[in-house]
């Protein structure tokens, strides 16, 4: 790809920088981002120490320092913005933030996605981290293994596909490391930069990083589509020349006690010569490794094609077996999770409103037993259910697991979190409820109150399950690859936004539909059984 890159030339018989200027003619997000006087660059806050936060919560490490000397070359501020593996692409493509400076491995899907710039920056390769005194030497040892992936990287599907892993998905790599730490994995597949800083950086950590490196591919800088070819993204090109000519990288590297790199060292020599990276074509040696070379699917059959150019409609992520497997399975976990939480929901709140009604003003003893049951329903009441999902998942389960009494699935730690939440909600309407047919009918039981109670709390009881239904969502944090969570990795690896966001509204809307009446029928149900 041609490349509008002339950062150096030679004087005196010595090779120096032609610093890179602002173009006379501006176009596009570069004038855009002049006109606002602001910089936004796109970063890591995870990754030590190329992106992180300190004591004060600042954003530093190495590639924030690249942000600062871009804008201050554009001659305006920077705003540094944190993001993810898995959204980095959409929010420049949305136009959140300007440019992507974020540890993003250069692939070919993601030359097709974004604005991807020559020459690359940076290099890393895959390898696996966990105990020191594991069994797991090669990747081989962990086929059939639960690894902790980070959602959104390049390698994850290839790990999967040809190495055979059992992958867990975390949001961000902490939730990753701390599934790890738990025992929730046996391993935790990353990039090696990142890995090998972090050996090194807690020395009396019992964790290794294994010796052998995979799926090694160069880190690239982004833009916008469209813009690439722009004066933005020929600047920032050219800017990352000038950086490789003049060894900045290099000495970034060397602030941050990072070690310098074989990669950047073969760069710089090669953008040092005179007029060897000077002009277009650039020679290979000059870009870096080629992007990593994901397999391409088959094409898609006419009518997807046809029904894509037609209504914007694009299917074709469907026509891939790994793509359309994994929505599969997003959906019926979150049917299933879905289902499970709700009855649940009822159970739980059923049984303790009960338990409420049944001893409510029964003197000292019947206080003391309803002493545990009321601070439950408060706890899971007022704790965020993300919360509680970590406690239990992160912090009990990996307890447990560690001393192999017993290992919580994710789906089970899910299905109880979203049950107890819901169902405390639930337990509290049906206790009022009780309490108002209970003022009525003193003489009944329980057991024959409730009826009648479920027709005054039906509509709490559907808005608390149908909220819960909606949440579902949150397991994704533990690793349940539920339909939103797979439907956001599928965008992020290039599947269209507007078909996959807007398929994700209208199942959701049917969703809501099936649950409220079932709740109808349910409803229907408790009266004819009330009237006996």
């Amino acid at each position: 790809m041609i490349r509008f890159l002339s950062v150096v030339f030679c004087l005196w018989g010595q090779v120096v920088l032609a610093q890179v200027q602002l173009p006379e003619v501006i176009d596009g997000r570069l004038a855009h981002i002049l006109q606002r006087g602001t910089l936004i660059v796109g970063v890591k806050t995870d990754y030590p120490p190329w992106g992180m936060l300190d004591a004060e919560g600042n954003i530093t490490g190495l590639e924030p320092d690249l942000a600062r000397a871009l804008a201050a070359r554009m001659g305006v501020e920077l705003e540094l913005v944190s993001v993810t593996a898995s959204n980095r692409l959409a929010r420049v493509n949305q136009g959140v933030i300007d440019v992507v400076i974020a540890t993003m491995g250069d692939t070919v899907t993601r030359r097709a996605q974004a604005g991807l710039l020559d020459p690359s920056y940076y290099s890393s390769g895959v390898v696996a981290y966990g105990p020191g005194d594991h069994a797991h030497q090669s990747w081989e040892d962990l086929r059939g293994q639960p690894v902790c992936m980070t959602q959104g990287a390049y390698y994850n599907r290839t790990l999967e596909e040809t190495y055979g892993v059992a992958g867990q998905y975390f949001p961000a790599n902490r939730e990753a490391k701390m599934a790890l730490s738990f025992g929730r994995c046996v391993a935790w597949a990353f990039d090696d930069t990142a890995l090998v800083q972090r050996v090194l950086a807690n020395p009396d950590d019992p964790y290794s990083v294994m010796e052998e490196r995979i799926l090694v591919t160069p880190w690239a800088m982004a833009v916008a589509q469209g813009e690439a070819e722009a004066t933005l993204g020929r600047f920032v090109s050219a800017m990352i020349g000038e950086w490789h000519a003049t060894g900045h990288i290099l000495a970034l590297e060397r602030k941050w006690q990072i070690g310098e790199s074989a990669y950047l060292q073969a760069l710089n020599a090669a953008w040092a010569q005179p007029s060897f990276c000077r002009g277009g074509p650039l020679p290979a040696a000059c870009l870096g490794a080629p992007p990593f070379p994901q397999a391409e699917d088959a094409a898609p059959p006419g009518w997807m094609m046809a029904l894509r150019d037609r209504t914007g409609i694009d299917l074709r992520v469907f026509h891939d077996a790994y793509s359309r497997g994994r929505l599969m399975r997003g959906l019926g976990l979150t049917l299933s999770l879905s289902a499970v939480a709700i009855l649940g929901a009822l159970t739980v709140g059923l049984a303790l409103g009960m338990m409420d009604a049944a001893l409510r003003g029964r003197g000292l003893w019947a206080r003391l037993l309803l002493t545990p049951q009321r601070l439950l329903v408060t706890v899971a009441r007022m704790t965020p259910p993300i919360l509680q999902m970590y406690i239990v998942f992160f912090g009990l389960g990996g307890v447990l697991a560690q001393s192999a009494l017993i290992t919580p699935g994710a789906f089970g730690v899910a299905a109880l979190i979203l049950s107890l939440y819901a169902g405390s909600t639930n337990a509290v309407l049906l206790s009022h409820a009780l309490a108002q047919e209970r003022s009525e009918r003193p003489d009944a039981t329980v057991w024959a109150l409730v009826p009648g109670a479920f027709q005054r709390a039906y509509d709490g009881l559907v808005a608390a399950c149908v909220n819960i239904v909606k949440a579902a969502g949150m397991a994704s944090a533990i690793a349940l690859a539920e339909l939103v969570s797979t439907v956001n990795l599928i965008v992020s690896e290039g599947g269209d936004v507007a078909t996959f966001m807007n398929g994700l509204l209208v199942f959701y809307f049917l969703l809501m539909l099936g649950v409220l009446w079932l709740f109808r029928r349910l409803r229907g149900w408790v009266v004819r059984e009330g009237a006996r």
